[in-house]
């Protein structure tokens, strides 16, 4: 006669019970170990990502201004211009780029709607600010410094009068760790936040930036 209980028992199967919570903690602690390093992983290949599409975007904005008297985009015939889905569209509409997923980063949910002419793009697809002229409505022009950041991930309050220097606010698509800015020059980077006071630091614009003009910041 077979007794179950007895049967499935861990001393029948050659291990004790201390045994296999012994082999169970070595594998919590593997398990540990192995995280670290595919979370920095993951992290890298995120910021990447980000860095590679603000690159794609900003090079999307300038082919608009080429093609438009030397004027970016501002969002003008779109029912959101001056908001950062208007440029966005804008690109889109105007078959710049036919992938709407390239606004989304980091934490950012992906546009996913099936409008042909992006009507149903949200704010809430849009990781990026975007730098207008005097007002969110009047695009930058060609002259513009090539040191000027031109898009920046969203989430933070910029003050163009004071050196361009965002505030901590860690609302964006990376939190606290730190933007991804794309210059007028061409070039796209991403700035860690200062781990110790959770800010964005002075090299989000370039001491050699010397454009007296008057700029905005677009927002989603």
């Amino acid at each position: 006669m077979l007794f179950p209980g007895r049967f499935w028992s861990s001393s029948s199967s050659g291990l004790t019970r201390t045994e296999l919570l012994f082999f169970a903690g070595i594998l919590l602690i593997l398990a540990a170990l192995g995280f670290g390093p595919i979370n920095d992983h993951l992290k890298k290949k995120r910021i990447n990502t980000a860095v590679e599409r603000a690159r794609t975007i900003n090079t999307l904005l300038s082919q608009y201004a080429t093609d438009n008297n030397g004027v970016y985009p501002v969002g003008e015939g779109t029912p959101a211009a001056g908001k950062s889905e208007g440029v966005a569209r804008n690109l889109l509409e105007n078959n710049y780029t036919p992938d709407a997923s390239v606004f989304a980063v980091g934490s950012t949910p992906t546009y996913g709607g099936k409008a042909s002419d992006f009507s149903d793009l949200a704010a809430a697809n849009i990781s990026w600010d975007f730098t207008a002229g005097a007002t969110a409505t009047t695009g930058i022009t060609t002259a513009a410094s090539d040191y000027l950041p031109v898009l920046y991930t969203t989430g933070e309050s910029v003050d163009y009068t004071s050196s361009l220097i965002l505030s901590p606010s860690g609302k964006g698509p990376f939190g606290h760790e730190g933007i991804v800015a794309a210059y007028k020059g061409g070039s796209a980077l991403f700035i860690p936040a200062k781990s110790d006071e959770k800010e964005i630091p002075p090299a989000f614009i370039s001491s050699n930036f010397k454009d007296g003009g008057a700029y905005t910041q677009i927002r989603p």
